[in-house]
């Protein structure tokens, strides 16, 4: 199934794969591809042909029971006891497999657990995470009882500002499909400037500003001197309240990166020594489940469930 010049026109095959895949006892057969995307596509492009994809498997099997993505690609899964359905996918393609939940389960918190963040100079390991977020909203089936706990601290500020980046552009590509019309965020916190709001959101309804980071700046005298400090570091708009925030188009390419320099930058700013004294909290996706933050780089609060 690698037809990618209209994804509808998979809709049937694709639902009756995921149908089969679900019915089975254990693990199945090789994954199967059920969409091929156009070579070059960029986010955007491979969001809106996920979409009649997704939605064509949710209406055969109904709703998952856990939402996600990965660095590369979404990473959904319909749970029950014996079997764990999981739709995942590259800048290639998206492909439908179907695991034992138990061996499933085990190996992919083994993969979380050797996985070390790279040390400064060193290429980063976010991509070799099966999932940089993961959103339990009590779906349907059976939601595995032992999960990683805990999220991979970037070992630099540079690999912090990728760590957040492709979170961001993650975001961007699946989580309207998964989620349509919710926004997606959190709260950080700098231990040397504690309980300093710096808030990062993507809101798709939002227009032309659905990737933004903003900033409380109370306490601080809002001098023409201080207002050109902000700007120059890259903040773009103030209010009456002292909310510095800076706001882009999801359809800016560069949007993720330049939302994460600015984030990181102003933690250095605000004293910030290293990526552990960072804190991501008030972690949530339209107030609505539990949302975590595994391939974040940064430290949140809290921590996921249970740890083998």
């Amino acid at each position: 199934m690698t037809n990618s010049s209209d994804p509808a026109t998979q809709a049937g095959p694709t639902q009756d794969i995921a149908e089969a895949f679900f019915a089975r006892s254990g693990a199945g057969p090789d994954p199967v591809t059920v969409l091929t995307y156009p070579a070059g596509a960029d986010r955007l492009a491979r969001r809106e042909a996920l979409r009649p994809v997704y939605e064509a498997i949710v209406a055969r099997i109904g709703p998952p029971t856990l939402l996600g993505g990965s660095v590369a690609g979404p990473s959904v899964r319909w749970c029950t006891r014996e079997r764990i359905v999981l739709l995942s996918g590259d800048r290639n393609r998206v492909e439908l497999s179907v695991h034992d939940a138990d061996k499933f389960v085990d190996d992919e918190w083994n993969a979380f657990e050797r996985t070390r963040p790279g040390r400064k100079g060193e290429p980063h390991r976010f991509d070799a995470l099966p999932y940089t977020w993961q959103l339990d909203r009590k779906g349907p089936g059976n939601a595995p009882g032992w999960t990683y706990n805990g999220v991979m601290v970037a070992g630099s500020w540079d690999h912090a500002v990728t760590g957040l980046e492709l979170m961001l552009g993650s975001w961007v590509e699946q989580y309207p499909v998964q989620s349509p019309g919710d926004w997606i965020g959190f709260t950080l916190w700098t231990s040397r400037d504690w309980r300093r709001d710096m808030i990062v959101s993507y809101s798709p309804a939002d227009h032309g500003r659905e990737l933004a980071v903003c900033i409380h700046d109370r306490g601080i005298e809002q001098t023409g001197e201080r207002q050109a400090q902000m700007r120059e570091r890259g903040w773009r708009t103030l209010d009456e309240h002292q909310w510095w925030r800076t706001a882009l188009p999801e359809t800016d390419p560069d949007a993720p990166r330049l939302i994460a320099e600015l984030t990181i930058a102003e933690c250095l700013a605000r004293k910030a020594t290293c990526p552990a004294e960072l804190r991501a909290h008030d972690i949530s996706a339209g107030d609505n489940g539990e949302l975590w933050l595994t391939g974040l780089g940064l430290p949140t609060h809290p921590s996921r469930g249970e740890h083998f």
